[in-house]
């Protein structure tokens, strides 16, 4: 008698299909709109039991987008576009900074507007409400605007792009705070006696991030040749804080000078796992754990406190005013675009003094 193939089990709503893994997990796959080029877009939930994959198919449903074919207002795109476009395909943090700003100014401005019938004036009376916000906000929501029409228009949900002319001025650009010679002077010495005193250093002296310090090993430096190697980076997820590759996604290079080198040194020979800075199990130190015990090193000594990124601040600007060429700056700093690292090139009234006592004819 010839075998009849087991036949692959529907869901509940005829969307897509069920089946079995060799793991012997259960996986729904539904089809929940179509991609830039057409192609439809597949999406997957897993549960030990056919229930459990419904269940979460359907609560996917209830909770989050309008069918691409359906969709009319810029919240039922925004929330598609989120879900489709951004989520597991950039950081954690940076989906969440997405998703703030889409619920916290986009969607109360314009959510309610269909998609075809947004204009230019409606994003120009989005940003008039949100003069308060910083430059670097508004530049935010500018790009995530930006993003968002250029593939609706992609779907062919609207024709053009409102936000397209739409120019933000930065008119109250300012230079980094940082600490002074003597705040550096007396933070110094003071991390020379302090528990916490190396964290503080090591930032001063390599400007690294933080989640790129917590994730440095000792295999990462080199002593012989006086350079540090990063390539990765402690960062926070949906399930927790995780080793991931550096902001931009590069590694690269740092030099340790003779100071550095000797503090390196000295924590060399008191270590006790594979981290720089081990947290108590001998794995990475949290973030949160790491800035509870900056401040503390600040409260202790009395010093007035500046956040750890001051410090990276501060690294920068001291190199731009020794001389140290922007380029080499930005690769120090791991910058994606030396616009960024242009901030330092501030100068102060000190530097404008002495620039003019160099003036020889």
């Amino acid at each position: 008698m010839a075998k009849t193939k087991k036949a692959r089990p529907k869901n509940a709503n005829g969307d897509g299909s069920i089946r079995q893994r060799p793991d012997g997990r259960w996986e729904l796959r539904a089809t929940v709109g179509r991609g830039i080029d057409g192609k439809q877009i597949r999406k997957s939930f897993y549960g030990d039991r056919q229930s459990d994959v419904k269940l979460k198919y359907k609560d996917y449903l209830k909770k989050t987008m309008v069918p691409v074919d359906r969709i009319s207002t810029v919240k039922e795109w925004a929330e598609f576009w989120l879900e489709i476009y951004k989520k597991n395909k950039i950081s954690y943090k940076g989906y969440y900074n997405y998703t703030l700003y889409m619920n916290k100014h986009i969607i109360p401005e314009i959510g309610n507007i269909l998609l075809e019938e947004v204009r230019p004036a409606h994003i120009q009376k989005l940003f008039r409400d949100k003069q308060k916000l910083s430059y670097s906000a508004k530049h935010h929501i500018l790009i995530i605007l930006r993003s968002m029409f250029k593939s609706a228009i992609k779907n062919n949900l609207c024709r053009s792009d409102p936000s397209e002319d739409t120019v933000i001025i930065n008119e109250t650009q300012t230079v980094p705070t940082i600490f002074s010679s003597d705040d550096i002077t007396d933070v110094l010495e003071a991390a020379k006696k302090h528990k916490y005193g190396f964290y503080v250093q090591a930032l001063l002296y390599s400007g690294m991030r933080i989640g790129e310090l917590l994730a440095l090993k000792w295999s990462d430096v080199d002593f012989d040749n006086d350079t540090v190697h990063i390539q990765n980076a402690v960062a926070r997820s949906e399930t927790g804080e995780i080793i991931k590759s550096t902001k931009t996604g590069k590694d690269r290079y740092i030099g340790i000078n003779e100071n550095f080198k000797g503090i390196l040194l000295n924590q060399y020979e008191k270590r006790y796992g594979e981290y720089i800075i081990n947290g108590d199990d001998g794995g990475f130190l949290r973030l949160h754990q790491f800035g509870c015990r900056y401040k503390k090193f600040f409260k202790d000594n009395n010093i007035d406190y500046l956040s750890p990124h001051k410090c990276r601040h501060t690294y920068a600007t001291y190199l731009i005013k020794s001389g140290v060429d922007v380029r080499t700056v930005q690769v120090l700093l791991g910058h994606a675009k030396i616009n960024t690292t242009q901030i330092y090139t501030q100068v102060d009234i000190n530097m404008i003094k002495n620039g003019v006592n160099k003036l020889k004819y």
